[in-house]
């Protein structure tokens, strides 16, 4: 009697474990790309290969693709300038200069209109060399920003930074006011850092 129990009790256990590795759940392979984390947003801006002694007043070869603004900057010799909307690497390469899409046009208030611009720039950007003197910019210093209609928004310099490629955190609305951002890659040629000058609006259209 004692000698039949034996084998039933193995019979149960086996049953047992065959029921808990059925109810296991089976987890399915993973590709490694889908779970990689996502890279951190990127200030635009690096590279260019045009050489720094060419350096001059910024000249546009052709037209801009879908500017809603234009910008000028005295004391760079900048003057009613196109500034196209965009937000890849790709499009600041070809057209030297780039509003940063999301960040706000101007005319919307506590926005930070953040415009990027190389240094340098390549043999088929349109607007090479556009910000190359940008540390020149002074406290005072006017910045400013037209629609389509022609109306101007006036903004004066009121700070400089020197931050890395990864913060991001410089496009970002300033508490309290309507900021623009003026942003280069620094120094040339190796464009380690973004050098971000920021100016306040001072005047805005009557009306």
């Amino acid at each position: 009697m004692f000698g039949s129990a034996r084998p039933t009790t193995a019979l149960l256990a086996a049953a047992l474990l065959f029921l808990l590795l059925a109810a296991a759940p089976v987890l399915p392979e993973t590709d490694a790309a889908s779970v990689r984390l996502a890279e951190p947003a990127r200030l635009l801006g690096e590279g260019g290969t045009l050489p720094p002694e060419r350096a001059a007043r910024p000249e546009p070869r052709g037209e801009a693709r879908g500017a809603a603004m234009t910008l000028t900057v005295p004391r760079l010799g900048i003057r009613d300038l196109p500034v196209p909307t965009g937000s890849t690497q790709r499009e600041l390469d070809r057209e030297g200069i780039l509003h940063l899409a999301g960040t706000g046009p101007p005319w919307r208030e506590g926005s930070n209109t953040f415009i990027a611009g190389h240094a340098l720039g390549f043999r088929q950007t349109r607007v090479p060399y556009v910000f190359y003197r940008l540390e020149r910019l002074r406290p005072g210093d006017e910045i400013i920003v037209r629609d389509r209609r022609g109306a101007a928004y006036v903004f004066r310099v009121y700070d400089r930074l020197t931050v890395r490629p990864q913060d991001y955190w410089v496009t970002y609305p300033v508490a309290e006011q309507t900021t623009i951002s003026l942003q280069t890659c620094v120094p040339v040629p190796t464009f380690e850092r973004r050098l971000v000058v920021r100016g306040e609006l001072v005047r805005r259209p009557p009306g």
